[in-house]
């Protein structure tokens, strides 16, 4: 199948590339959710494609980025948590998808997170020819304007927020102290020494806790200030022509689950559920696949009061009320690509780096195998070519997102990518595709691998002694709380899938067939 020609040669297209941490597929209104308000989101996937079935590769920060931002798996960028040093963990040779865009003459810019630390990532980092709300590089030789005047103007014409952490006076003034020591340790420690780290949880830690009214409003928020940034930075490339890549990157709905108060308002508690999947009924589970009990981020060990079935209502409505802040500083920055000129000229990608566990099975936050944590919502449109109001029902892979845009911009892939480019998808999302995805975790000693079909998931997770295995049928249980690996009766599907595993990525990508109706915009 050749693709149709679009709008704009393809060597012209420019790329917004918009990621969102911790955002679970589960908590997009398109996706399905009827209570999350979610009301530019829901109207840019009717533009373009909505992938149904996109897995990440880690359900953590780190690996997840380094693997989605060079196209290679967890096992071959050796990246598995948060603290692995990617530059100095990845094969030899290893280009970014800056690094590409780069050699292919894109002028590139990055607002906010995108590797997981400048520090861990300065070669890649800085292939960007500009740099906003994020650490530098050492030696930088990119532009970094910081936020424009006019915008840092109307700031200081807001009242001041009433609070920095806390409406709470004795925990706002706990969080400052703690912040104050941190700091003042953070000068002195080397970074990432145990020292700096312990500092780091100092602070961490307690903040997590606490979530509801961030006491600000949009334009004071950091993504807030991201979001009216990139509509700057469009505005001046539409007048300059410029042909760009520009990533925006948002950090809500990560902890603390804290927003404007006016999108918590959105939303009725007594109408906000109960977590699904409640412990009492998990089947089998083995205790590494539920973190032992343990959550890192949200009601961590510093949590020192019981979630009740209140508590736990009122940390999904602050999610959620996070989801509709993050959803209308994406609607400002999709409005200015319109209002510009640009959208037209522009291929659009949203997604998140990986899901988050609301409650399910006792569980907050990410670093777990189940389905809440590493399905994520993926949203693409390329101008001329992708169906408007699609949803693709096969299984995709955020590690394919480097090869896609390779395909889509003509760029000339890297010889070792471990994803597959999913341009096909765009013209025909029915099309039979990959047979599965495949996670890594990495927790507490345990390294779990699992393998998603589209009714099955299974896992291994090995530690230096142990091997604990998950088999969930989630056509019949959706919420994988009972675990079908030691069943007789599904030992033939224990070991197909074992199979599977073993093989790998390899074993499970489309048919020569389909891949080869993969054409390139045309010229």
């Amino acid at each position: 199948m050749k693709i149709p020609k679009g709008k704009l040669p393809k060597s012209r297209m420019n790329v917004l590339f918009i990621d969102i941490e911790d955002m679970t597929a589960a908590a997009v209104g398109c996706y399905g959710n009827a209570i999350v308000r979610t009301p530019n989101l829901d109207r840019f996937a009717a533009s373009g494609v909505r992938f149904g079935r996109c897995y990440c590769q880690a359900p953590m920060c780190n690996p997840s980025r380094s693997s989605f931002l060079t196209g290679l798996r967890p096992d071959t960028t050796r990246v598995y948590r948060n603290r692995d040093p990617m530059d100095q963990l990845l094969p030899q040779g290893t280009l970014s998808l800056p690094e590409l865009l780069r050699r292919q003459g894109v002028y590139c810019i990055n607002i906010g997170k995108l590797f997981h630390y400048t520090w861990m990532a300065e070669k890649q980092t800085s292939a960007f020819d500009r740099l906003e709300f994020c650490d530098l590089p050492r030696n930088y030789k990119g532009v970094s304007k910081g936020y424009p005047k006019h915008l840092e103007d109307e700031l200081h014409l807001l009242p001041k927020p009433r609070f920095s952490y806390s409406p709470d006076p004795a925990l706002e003034k706990q969080l400052v102290e703690l912040k104050t020591t941190r700091d003042k340790i953070w000068r002195k420690a080397k970074r990432d020494s145990k020292e700096w780290n312990e500092a780091r949880a100092m602070f961490q830690q307690p903040n997590a806790n606490v979530f509801g009214d961030s006491g600000l409003r949009d334009e004071q928020e950091f993504d807030g200030r991201k979001a009216r940034m990139a509509t700057h930075i469009l505005a001046e490339m539409a007048r300059e022509k410029k042909r760009f890549f520009l990533s925006v990157g948002f950090s809500r709905p990560h902890t603390p689950l804290r927003c404007p108060k006016k999108y918590l308002d959105l939303y009725d508690l007594d109408k906000i559920p109960v977590p699904e999947a409640p412990p009492s009924k998990d089947r089998d589970i083995p205790p590494v696949a539920k973190r032992f009990g343990v959550n890192y981020d949200i009601f961590n060990r510093q949590y020192d009061h019981p979630v009740t079935p209140e508590v736990a209502r009122k940390a999904v409505l602050a999610y959620y009320g996070c989801a509709s802040f993050i959803d209308a500083q994406i609607g400002l920055v999709l409005d200015t690509l319109e209002r510009e000129g640009l959208a037209d000229h522009t291929i659009v990608i949203v997604f998140s780096d990986h899901g988050f566990q609301l409650g399910e099975h006792g569980l907050w936050s990410k670093y777990t195998l189940f389905e809440q944590s590493t399905r994520i919502p993926l949203l693409v449109r390329v101008p001329g070519v992708s169906a408007k109001g699609a949803v693709c029902d096969e299984i995709v892979e955020t590690v394919d997102l480097l090869p896609t845009l390779c395909e889509l911009l003509n760029m000339a892939p890297p010889d070792n990518l471990e994803g597959t480019s999913f341009v096909p998808l765009l013209t025909q999302p029915e099309q039979p595709w990959k047979k599965a995805a495949f996670t890594v975790c990495s927790i507490a000693g345990h390294v779990g691998r699992s393998v998603r079909t589209k009714r099955f998931r299974y896992a291994e997770w090995r530690a230096k002694d142990s091997v604990a295995t998950e088999l969930y049928d989630l056509a019949a249980d959706s919420w994988e709380q009972i675990n079908l690996a030691h069943d007789p009766k599904h030992a033939a599907r224990v070991a197909e899938l074992a199979a599977l595993l073993k093989a790998g990525w390899r074993a499970a990508r489309p048919n020569r067939r389909s891949r080869s109706g993969a054409g390139r915009i045309d010229r």
